[in-house]
């Protein structure tokens, strides 16, 4: 992945790519007059992404204790004195500059030492005056407001050789860099690019626990530090996407040495709100973002993959929650082909969000969600084509359902949201291959096999097509109770879809009966009372399935009444 990073830093730097990520925000500077002795004023002003290198920004490197610069303010004092102050202090202690260069850096400071006071509450006052809201910056200004700390060539030298300093906790000479493959004059491990280990933790150090030998670990070459930064800051901007409540990073890696293959996606990555209309990006998407490109990539021919990386900040740290590697543009392709045939099929379009809903929280009491961990191993297994558990799903899906079930929010003629979500998410990961379902190929045709066949192989075991017959009829005859007398006093019966097989093999007759006493069990009711009670009899004993997924079968039944019951009655004229 890194050196795919690499390559793409190097690729941005050689066509001179505009790398444009708005920041909102206000930055506060601290105005020095002409002369630069004495303060003048608080400025505020729109934060511009053009003039980052004129703040000395750079991204996340102000967090925690660390003097900077710039830096983003927590308290306006505080952050002015610890680190942007501190910063202009250590300015004094860098070696080699030149005598004129240092009379300004100790004249700013004598300046700030002056107007401490003032400076301090000046600050207070204008950090009021702006919305809590908004994110705010403060920084430095010289020379009556017209220059940035970044115009001065000294501070610019001081940026970097603190930089260098940090790196210098940890360097090796004439070693061969992990990134570029080659033997470099000097390799460092301390390369703050992608937060992924520290050295202020004994587990992570190579050599015991000296420090010095943490170069073992992540030896990169100052050249490749360059475009790996290059390369990171491309990717937070251009290929930084949303995906239900996480993120993600996409990261082309060239299987063969074409640049121009590289270029292309590129074109692809920067333009694409250009290429596809809002409206069609909604139809065609997979995810919830509105600048979701993964239709757009799945066309591109197999000389390139596709990374993706799901990062999760931690303070200063960064911790991969799932990384993706390798992934063709025909693999993408083949997963909106099969969305495609799941939306014909339920005349509804689908995305990840049907999955999504299922694994949030395992309590809806919970503030935090619980059940990440749960759906990235799905998205791991639709990219890379892995194995699920039908059980494991089912667990999930019965959850919802069962809430839903509970508190009866759709009533006669409405469809169970949940379980229809579940059944098109099956489908979608049986098509998938990702899920695989035993099949019974001696079965006798149905009436209801145009149905059956029509959800795939999921419903190709007697017991799963006898359990859907029966959800059929028991919801007939709620549906009747409901018309009757306003209530469904039968729900008891099916407490709360946790049933198990023997619990199953009762409720038939009891429907049945129940029907009879509401003079109901006409015959198309009949008709599918006869096909469950065959399938279950086919079915024999001790059925293969948990409770979760038997119910969700019986509940599949329940949501398909309309379906099945047109075929009965239609049957029965």
């Amino acid at each position: 992945m890194l050196s795919a990073i690499k390559d793409l830093g190097y690729f941005v730097s050689s066509r001179d790519l505009s790398i444009k990520r708005q920041i909102e925000g206000k930055i506060l500077s601290v105005v020095l007059d002409e002369k630069n002795s004495t303060f003048q004023e608080i400025g505020i002003e729109d934060f511009d992404i053009e003039k980052t290198n004129r703040y000395l920004y750079k991204e996340g490197a102000s967090k925690g204790n660390k003097p900077a610069p710039i830096a983003q303010i927590t308290e306006p004092v505080k952050t002015f004195n610890k680190k942007v102050r501190k910063w202009l202090v250590d300015c004094q202690n860098i070696p080699d500059i030149s005598n004129t260069d240092l009379e300004l850096i100790k004249k700013i400071n004598e300046a700030f030492v002056k107007s401490e006071s003032l400076i301090e509450e000046s600050l207070k006052t204008k950090f009021n005056e702006l919305s809590k809201k908004e994110k705010k910056f403060l920084t430095i200004k010289l020379d009556g407001d017209k220059k940035y700390l970044g115009d001065y060539p000294v501070f610019r030298k001081a940026l970097s050789y603190f930089e260098d300093r940090k790196r210098g906790g940890s360097l090796a000479n004439d070693k061969i860099c992990s990134v570029c493959g080659r033997q470099r004059d000097e390799v460092s491990g301390i390369t703050d690019v992608y937060k992924f280990y520290t050295i202020d933790k004994p587990g992570f150090i190579t050599g015991g626990f000296d420090k010095s030998s943490a170069w073992k670990n992540f030896p990169v070459c100052s050249d490749c530090k360059a475009m790996l930064e290059k390369g990171k800051e491309y990717i937070n901007s251009k290929l930084n996407f949303k995906f239900y409540g996480l993120n993600y990073l996409l990261v082309p890696k060239l299987l063969v040495g074409d640049k121009k293959v590289l270029e292309d996606v590129i074109n692809i990555l920067a333009n694409a709100s250009q290429s596809v209309s809002l409206g069609e990006k909604r139809k065609a998407a997979i995810t919830s973002d509105e600048e979701e490109i993964l239709e757009l990539l799945s066309k591109a021919n197999d000389v390139l993959t596709l990374n993706f990386l799901f990062l999760q900040k931690q303070q200063s740290a960064e911790r991969i929650l799932l990384y993706i590697e390798d992934i063709f543009p025909s693999r993408i392709r083949t997963i909106f082909e099969t969305k495609d045939k799941v939306d014909k099929i339920f005349e509804e379009n689908f995305n990840f969000g049907k999955i999504r809903q299922f694994f949030l929280k395992s309590d809806e009491a919970k503030k935090e969600r619980d059940l990440d961990k749960y759906f990235l191993e799905i998205v791991d297994a639709v990219f890379r084509g892995k194995k699920l558990s039908f059980a494991f799903l089912a667990k999930f899906y019965m959850a919802a359902i069962r809430r839903e079930f509970i508190k009866d929010a759709r009533k006669e003629g409405k469809t169970y949201f949940f379980i229809r979500d579940a059944m098109m998410s099956n489908m979608f990961l049986e098509k998938l291959r990702v899920i695989n379902f035993q099949e019974v190929m001696d079965m006798d045709n149905s009436i209801f096999e145009q149905v059956f066949s029509r959800y795939g192989k999921s419903l190709a075991t007697p017991e799963k097509r006898g359990l859907v017959l029966l959800g059929v009829l028991t919801q007939l005859l709620l549906n009747k109770q409901q018309a009757d007398r306003g209530a469904k006093p039968f729900m008891k019966k099916l407490k709360s879809l946790k049933m198990e097989e023997k619990d199953i093999k009762a409720l038939l007759p009891q429907v049945q009966n129940k029907l009879e006493e509401y003079d109901s069990f006409d015959k198309g009711k009949r008709l599918i009372a006869e096909e469950a009670s065959r399938y279950l009899l086919m079915a024999g004993e001790n059925w293969k399935m948990s409770i979760d997924e038997i119910n969700f079968y019986f509940a599949c039944g329940m949501n398909l009444c309309n379906e099945i019951a047109s075929i009965a009655y239609k049957k029965e004229e």
